[in-house]
């Protein structure tokens, strides 16, 4: 290939191509006229930065053109997030029903070698040992935790659950990690905590067995309303209205910290709410939450929603179906022992995962039917139905409702 006079000619990927160095030549797509000596960037030889390179000319992005690129990953960086934050949640979500079924079947492997079901609140050695002791904790057997059961009482002396050591790990199978507040193991002044998001199903009967009127016969005695209670032992035989129609477990969110006014974990107080006559005003607690997700009035300092696992009150592993799922958690006063509504709550959108006795799980929207949430009547006197619809029917083991979800 002949090579022509580099003041004339331009040689670009062994091509000779004629140029006339002084011809005139626009630049870009607005600019002026130049000659191609004018031109800083063009080479005059094929090693030199000096002869013209007409390729620098013809390719280049604008400004605009750059925003637009810019523009176009953003949105589909905007489209692609939120699809990518619902598939982790919906595996959350996941992970927290397999956990409640988990525990389901370990509640039945425990009834099939006791021939009952643990009480709401249980002794550790000798019957003269302290009872609030939940069901999970003797349960730990059944759910491959023997060795967990076995540490716990390896300590001879009486102690109760707030008095563990706060090296002891919660089980993964009693956390939902859709709740972040649940990893934390130690709280503020020495509390102890062994955090646990799953509750067990107390129906609709909200006194919380304070003291021995409960029990036996008395005035709060709602031996005969509850499948979980107080030194009465029941089996499968009591839940009449069917396994497949009676929850046994739901989640909660445990509380931040002491005295949180956030509504998913908080705790609010009102002497509103005891009425006398063991009637209760679940209304008065529902409104109690603020529309900003937090609560209104005064809030439990004592109380730490979710906060022990293996502490049998009510205010640590149980809930009530009787305000709909998320609503307020309230007591009375910030006694650990208090009566009050606790409900089930979680951080999946729009409702909570509930496992019912046959070990099945399904998820219940916040707006299930709770019959216009009149007052709870507690003690003898509950007995039948329940006033609270659907959510209280499928809360009870032995209502006589045909209402399911």
């Amino acid at each position: 290939m002949k090579k022509t006079n580099l003041s004339s000619d331009l040689v670009v990927a062994e091509l000779s191509v004629k140029v006339d160095v002084n011809a005139n030549v626009k630049i870009g797509r607005g600019g002026g006229v130049h000659k191609y000596q004018d031109c800083p960037n063009y080479r005059y030889d094929n090693s030199s930065w000096g002869s013209p390179n007409p390729f620098s000319i013809l390719f280049g992005f604008t400004l605009v053109e750059l925003l637009v690129v810019i523009a176009i990953i953003g949105i589909l960086i905007a489209l692609l997030l939120p699809a990518v934050q619902a598939a982790r949640e919906a595996a959350r979500r996941m992970q927290c029903s397999n956990n409640m079924k988990q525990w389901a079947m370990s509640l039945h492997n425990f009834h099939d070698v006791n021939n009952r079901l643990p009480l709401q609140r249980n002794k550790r050695h000798s019957q003269n040992s302290k009872d609030q002791w939940s069901a999970n904790y003797v349960l730990l057997p059944y759910i491959e935790q023997s060795g967990l059961f076995e540490n716990i009482n390896s300590n001879t002396s009486d102690i109760g659950p707030w008095q563990l050591a706060t090296t002891i790990p919660t089980p993964k199978i009693f956390l939902c990690p859709s709740d972040i507040a649940s990893s934390r193991n130690s709280g503020a002044n020495n509390y102890v905590r062994q955090p646990g998001n799953l509750v067990i199903c107390l129906a609709d009967g909200v006194n919380t067995l304070m003291n021995n009127s409960q029990i036996g016969g008395k005035d709060g005695d709602l031996s005969g309303r509850l499948l979980f209670y107080w030194n009465v032992e029941k089996t499968f035989d009591f839940c009449t209205d069917g396994l497949s129609n009676t929850i046994v477990i739901s989640e909660s969110i445990v509380s931040e910290s002491i005295g949180s006014r956030i509504i998913k974990g908080g705790v609010a107080t009102t002497t509103t709410l005891d009425k006398g006559n063991w009637v209760w005003s679940p209304n008065i607690c529902k409104n109690l939450g603020g529309s900003n997700g937090t609560l209104t009035g005064t809030v439990s300092t004592v109380n730490w929603r979710c906060g022990r696992m293996l502490d049998g009150r009510v205010v640590y592993t149980h809930f009530h179906t009787i305000l709909p799922p998320n609503a307020p958690n309230c007591t009375y006063n910030s006694n650990e022992d208090a009566h009050g509504f606790y409900t089930a709550q979680s951080n999946h959108t729009g409702g909570v995962n509930i496992g019912r006795l046959d070990g099945s799980v399904s998820f219940v929207g916040n707006n299930v039917d709770t019959g216009g949430l009149p007052d709870a009547k507690q003690g003898k006197a509950l007995i039948g139905q329940s006033p609270y619809g659907v959510w209280g029917a499928m809360g009870t083991p032995n209502g006589g409702e045909s209402k399911s979800l």
